[in-house]
């Protein structure tokens, strides 16, 4: 247990906590995390790791962790937004600390969705839709916010550290938004971007970035450009040449993608200083990568328990493989490695 040397069969420390005591569920003898990854899920079961919460006062406590004997510390925290305060302690905590730290706590606070959109802004071939944070209870403050930065109709509301697809709305006009703000919460507003394909349908991509190796994680089509997971048994099932169109996309694991696409995914890759992250995105008729969102508490599971949709869990040994090595479990021959389509 952190506190005292780490043992010889648990060289792995996952590092989990939130701002909210109920940040943390426990399912099946797997933990989650509220608005984090589950990517430490691609351990394997019998994988030795010692774990270590860390709290809003952690500082409070009289005893610290002993962290030097560890060969890899996995930060599991990864929603800045609702998070900031244990970041901030994880930050001083790991302070001068010799050993190999994964998604460490300042990239992490620098991966709100405004700040992502500013890192990313200028990409040849991305197209990245302006977002501003609206930090005010206020809704007129708010509106003149918007009115300043010069935000184009329609705009996407969401509440602040939101995931999964969960909106206020999308909002044609200023008097239509104002009456959304209300409710003392932060939001972000950004520019909604139409990235319908030629057929008048809506395709939604992810892949990981985990170290240098990117993973295709799945192609979600719809009518609608709210885009779910739901819209697999929704819309695809019954269209047997979108779900044809997806299973040729994992011809490679990191995605059959044109080569101006790939290179767009390999300027993100390496603009964003995160160890490991997702990202969701969309391919617009005239050929532009449409940034949706991209940071590290992103899901990677779980996979649909139907046949016709097997052919997605392609993308987890993968991800294992590259999980492994990103944490030093096993030794990686870059000559084999699957960076971007090479090997």
């Amino acid at each position: 247990m952190p506190g005292r040397p780490a043992m010889a069969d648990a060289t792995i420390l996952l590092i989990v906590g939130g701002d909210q005591p109920d940040h943390i569920t426990k399912q099946k003898g797997k933990f989650t995390l509220r608005g984090s990854t589950d990517l430490h899920m691609l351990l394997g079961k019998d994988e030795p790791h010692h774990r270590l919460h860390i709290t809003s006062n952690f500082f409070r406590q009289q005893r610290r962790p002993e962290l030097s004997s560890y060969l890899c510390l996995l930060n599991m925290i990864t929603e800045p937004e609702h998070n900031n305060r244990v970041l901030d302690n994880l930050r001083k905590l790991l302070r001068d600390l010799p050993g190999k730290v994964i998604n460490r706590p300042e990239a992490v606070l620098k991966s709100t969705r405004d700040q992502v959109a500013r890192q990313l802004s200028g990409v040849p071939g991305l197209c990245v839709p302006r977002t501003i944070r609206l930090r005010t209870n206020k809704p007129a403050i708010a509106i003149q916010t918007i009115r300043k930065a010069g935000l184009q109709f329609p705009v996407i509301l969401r509440e602040a550290g939101t995931h999964t697809g969960k909106i206020v709305g999308l909002f044609g006009g200023l008097d239509e938004l104002e009456p959304a703000l209300a409710g003392g919460e932060d939001h972000i507003a950004t520019e909604f971007v139409d990235f319908k394909s030629d057929d008048g349908l809506y395709r939604k991509y992810r892949v990981f970035f985990i170290g240098k190796q990117m993973i295709f994680r799945h192609m979600l089509v719809s009518d609608g450009w709210n885009v779910h997971a739901k819209d697999r048994k929704r819309f695809m099932a019954e269209r047997p040449e979108l779900v044809s169109e997806e299973e040729r996309m994992f011809a490679s694991p990191d995605g059959a993608f044109a080569p101006e696409v790939r290179e767009v995914l390999k300027t993100v890759r390496e603009r964003i200083a995160l160890d490991y992250f997702g990202m969701d995105f969309g391919i617009a008729a005239d050929r532009r990568v449409v940034l949706f969102e991209a940071n590290a508490a992103m899901n990677f599971f779980p996979f649909l328990a139907d046949p016709q949709f097997a052919y997605v869990q392609r993308c987890i040994a993968p991800a294992q493989m590259a999980f492994r090595g990103l944490l030093g479990l096993i030794r990686q021959d870059p000559a084999a490695a699957i960076v971007f389509g090479r090997g």
